[in-house]
């Protein structure tokens, strides 16, 4: 059983070890003291070491595989470093590379992942070698490898790496299982509005997800007390060709992966990960090279690092910052300063990492429902992304939906479904349950037909043949537009579902251009300008049982334009009224405002997320929280008392010029 090490373990880090061994100079140099050293100088509570790579080669004297090289006449290099540390109260991990295995696929070229030439991409000149999940003497390998794990490692927890599909594979092992399972050949090509393509693509998510846990049921098996995380940064990082759903997320006992974007992605990977995790803390997991490892001698900032640790913090997460062995096998000691540096920062509040963080509207992301069927330029995944950004700028406490978390749906107000598509039937019962019950919903698109029907009661009849499309307010639905108008409508540079309703509640309609873009009789030479207009409906304010929804032709919420992001702004605040939210400020627009409820009392954490090495302060603003009348106010984590007021439901204060981060408690 898992011993839940990982409670209270903020301080995480990753070293990696991916070096070949074709070198004799190669991890020659590599010392367990200087290593542990290190992570003493980081502060690093939990670290994650290499028992094996995508190279393949492993760090114990192997019988299944290949040890590295440079541990002949040192084999047990690895498990003195996870004695060390595990002998001076620091909980280890160990590292295994699934699927990324180029010797394997060197040795066991029937192991293969390939695409339909039959090559994979190590054959064509790729450095990764790729072993198919399905392949049942791969299975049997990888059993082997953790069977010897257990043997000559004590860990605390095992970490899984890749658990994605990097090539659509057409191996044997694939056909047979999808011919197995579903009577049919596996599909010739993409082709969304194919039924057997789509059953493909749910099939590679389900078999990702079976192997992960099937990876995990051994681990148990094997190492009963250890946890298992299985990477899941291609839950956010990918599309639907990786394959990467929830059901990877069932294997693991807390939530984490690596992930590369900016700070408004790393908050929504944040809110995502919260919801979806078994256990907390999540784990996010950060690079420390400025851009990526591919720039291996460039280290990002202490504030940069700080700004990207505190924003974790203010979710109450777990930070793992990722390095990159030198391939002779040494550590730089300035970079383990600068990460105990930031860490010192953090260790500040790690006491205050508890209650629930609490949210008005939610953001609904589907994993299974990252791919646009028409190939338009949008997603769901990018509508949502960029829709917590609008939110967070509009400082309104949010969170992410998904399909691991559908029974948190009852404590938003208001659910956004951008672009939304991919669903099942039991989620599109759960949205159409939480409207009929009284909650407010906003979605986009019309790849969803049984959502249209159910909460419209609308028929999709296609898209148009035009390309550049407009919506064009209705009468009494101006005040939503700002300064788009029937004259002036809103212009998309995408075609829009055409969809039949009754009358009632139509709050736009669809215009189009004179003429088609690609026609030679044109009206203006450089745009499409608007001038027929339809009786389509483009967006639809409507009540359904006790609840309202909102349904918009254009999914218009991946553009960042303020106008685009005014709309959206406003269509929330006509389901779900400003008045209403639990959280009013004066910020700046680039200030992210999080709330944790511990049941006696409320923690608010301030982060920057235009932050950059000059440390510009936004200076002091007003916060007002929703809450039963408080004892006081302190500044953590100092406990510096701060003049409030109390009045109509709302704590207000005003918060000191902000450099980075703050966090305030309410004590109630």
């Amino acid at each position: 059983m898992d011993n839940k090490w990982y409670d209270g373990i903020y301080r995480r880090n990753l070293v990696d070890m991916h070096i070949e061994d074709w070198n004799p100079e190669f991890l020659s140099r590599f010392s367990v003291e200087d290593y542990f050293e290190n992570l003493k100088r980081a502060r690093i509570q939990s670290p994650m070491i290499y028992l094996q790579s995508h190279v393949g080669h492993c760090y114990w004297p192997t019988r299944s595989g290949h040890m590295h090289a440079a541990l002949s006449g040192r084999e047990d290099m690895i498990r003195r470093l996870i004695r060390l540390c595990r002998d001076n109260g620091m909980k280890a991990v160990g590292y295994y590379s699934l699927i990324y295995n180029t010797w394997a696929e060197k040795e066991h070229p029937e192991w293969r992942i390939h695409g339909a030439d039959g090559k994979s991409p190590w054959q064509k000149g790729g450095r990764y070698g790729l072993c198919c999940p399905n392949n049942a003497q791969y299975r049997q390998f990888v059993f082997a490898q953790l069977k010897e794990i257990s043997e000559y490692f004590e860990l605390d927890g095992m970490f899984y790496d890749m658990l994605f599909w990097a090539e659509i594979c057409r191996c044997d092992a694939c056909a047979q299982r999808f011919m197995a399972e579903t009577g049919m050949e596996l599909p010739p090509g993409i082709d969304w509005y194919d039924n057997r393509w789509n059953v493909f693509v749910a099939k590679r998510a389900e078999w990702m997800g079976e192997f992960a846990m099937t990876v995990t049921t051994e681990t148990k098996r094997l190492m009963p007390r250890v946890s298992v995380e299985h990477n899941y940064a291609s839950g956010v990082a990918g599309d639907w060709f990786n394959g990467a759903s929830e059901a990877i997320n069932e294997a693991c006992d807390y939530t984490g992966g690596d992930l590369y974007g900016d700070l408004y992605n790393h908050s929504f990977v944040c809110k995502y990960y919260m919801n979806i995790t078994k256990n907390q803390p999540f784990e996010y997991m950060t690079c420390r090279c400025d851009a990526s490892l591919h720039q291996h001698t460039v280290t990002k900032t202490e504030a940069a690092l700080t700004n990207e640790v505190l924003l974790t913090c203010a979710h109450h997460g777990a930070s793992l910052i990722i390095d990159a062995i030198d391939p002779a096998g040494t550590l730089d000691h300035r970079v383990y300063e600068r990460i105990g540096n930031v860490f010192e920062k953090q260790m500040r509040y790690e006491s205050w990492f508890r209650g629930e963080m609490t949210g008005d509207f939610a953001v609904y992301y589907n994993t299974m429902g990252r791919y646009n069927p028409d190939g338009q330029s949008f997603t769901n995944k990018s509508c949502a992304i960029n829709t917590i950004k609008t939110l967070i700028e509009n400082h309104v406490p949010c969170g992410v939906l998904s399909n691991g978390c559908m029974d948190r749906i009852k404590n938003y107000k208001l659910v956004l479904a951008p672009s939304i598509c991919g669903l099942t039937e039991k989620n599109i019962d759960a949205l159409a349950d939480y409207v009929r019950g009284g909650g407010c919903l906003y979605f986009s698109g019309a790849y969803e037909p049984r959502l249209l029907r159910e909460l419209l009661g609308a028929e999709y009849l296609g898209l148009t043949e035009e390309k550049h499309t407009y919506l064009a307010p209705a009468a009494g639905y101006e005040y939503l537009f700002g300064e788009f108008s029937g004259a002036y409508p809103m212009p998309f540079d995408f075609r829009l579902p055409k969809i039949k309703i009754s009358d009632g509640g139509i709050a736009a309609r669809i215009t189009l251009p004179y003429t088609l873009t690609d026609e030679r009789p044109f009206a203006s030479i450089h745009s499409d300008p608007p001038g027929k207009e339809t009786d389509f409906p483009a967006l639809v304010i409507r009540r359904c049982g006790a609840g309202r929804v909102i349904w918009s032709a254009a999914s218009f919420e991946s553009d960042s334009r303020y106008a685009f992001k005014r709309l959206l702004m406003s269509l929330a605040f006509e389901l779900s009224s400003p008045e209403s939210l639990s959280l009013l400020t004066t910020a700046s627009k680039k200030v992210e405002l999080v709330i944790f409820d511990t049941g006696g009392s409320k923690l608010i954490s301030a982060v920057d997320l235009d932050c950059d090495e000059e440390l510009r302060p936004h200076m002091p603003f007003v916060i007002k929280v929703k809450s039963a009348r408080p004892v006081s106010v302190r500044l953590l984590p100092d406990n510096t008392p701060v003049e409030f007021k109390y009045d109509d439901g709302y704590v207000c204060f005003t918060a000191r010029k902000l450099i980075m981060f703050d966090m305030y408690e309410i004590l109630l």
